[in-house]
């Protein structure tokens, strides 16, 4: 058994390997020069100039066509990194909400996050539905106000009782946490963070956007989701129409 957030965050997962699995095999055949033309013009075969005039501008040598490849794949895994990131935090904010609407402990789950709401917005929200999903959502916000990855996934398992892996947590939260740094400094980590993950590969400060990372990014989120979803079903958390084999 298995949370209808957790198959559904499982089917994204699925769409996004397609893409950097592509690129890999893309990059593959484009440095051992499968796709070179010897006596053409243009840095691959098939470059339409009408079509491609910013790639036809490309000399046909290896150095260029490394360095148009390297691009795209960072591109693309850069892309990875963020919508894994967003892919998490949409599966936590909708288990607290399931949660919620199945009558969890409303005490744990509001915890600390306090706030006001006049009788006139209950009202217009109507329904016991959208008020589960305004208070959670408005939960979710504040934990997500203080730019700690660590914190939210430490404290969205608090608040609903779970005994997540502590080993778990610290495997995935670094490779969460580079999304930060892509959006906010174009990849370059701080030493901080250099010291405390060894494991993490860089070029001059600058996260280095390979295969590797992003393999080993994908295994330790997963883990990290499948033992938060397993002990969300085994708690019984969730209505029955939230849950799927």
């Amino acid at each position: 058994m298995q949370s209808k957030c957790y198959y559904a965050f499982k089917q994204k997962l699925s769409y996004f390997d397609d893409d950097i699995e592509l690129v890999d095999a893309i990059r593959t055949s484009v440095i051992s020069e499968d796709l070179t033309d010897p006596e053409g013009s243009y840095v691959i075969r098939r470059v339409d100039p009408a079509r491609h005039s910013h790639l036809a501008r490309r000399q046909n040598s290896a150095g260029s066509r490394r360095n148009a490849i390297n691009h795209l794949r960072g591109t693309v895994y850069s892309s990875y990194i963020k919508d894994i990131y967003e892919e998490v935090t949409h599966y936590l904010r909708s288990v607290l909400e399931q949660a919620s609407l199945n009558r969890f402990d409303s005490g744990r789950i509001v915890g600390e996050h306090t706030f006001k709401i006049d009788a006139k917005k209950i009202l217009e929200l109507g329904s016991w539905e959208n008020v589960c999903m305004f208070v959670t959502d408005s939960i979710f916000q504040s934990l997500e106000s203080e730019r700690s990855t660590l914190k939210l996934v430490d404290k969205i398992a608090k608040k609903l009782g779970l005994a997540i892996s502590q080993q778990a947590i610290d495997d995935a939260v670094p490779y969460l946490e580079i999304r930060h740094f892509l959006v906010h400094s174009d990849g370059r980590l701080p030493p901080e963070f250099l010291q405390k993950n060894s494991n993490i590969r860089h070029k001059n400060g600058v996260v280095d956007l390979d295969y590797r990372l992003i393999s080993d990014l994908r295994s330790k989120v997963t883990s990290l989701m499948g033992e938060f979803d397993a002990q969300v079903v085994t708690a019984n958390l969730l209505r029955p129409e939230d849950l799927r084999s």
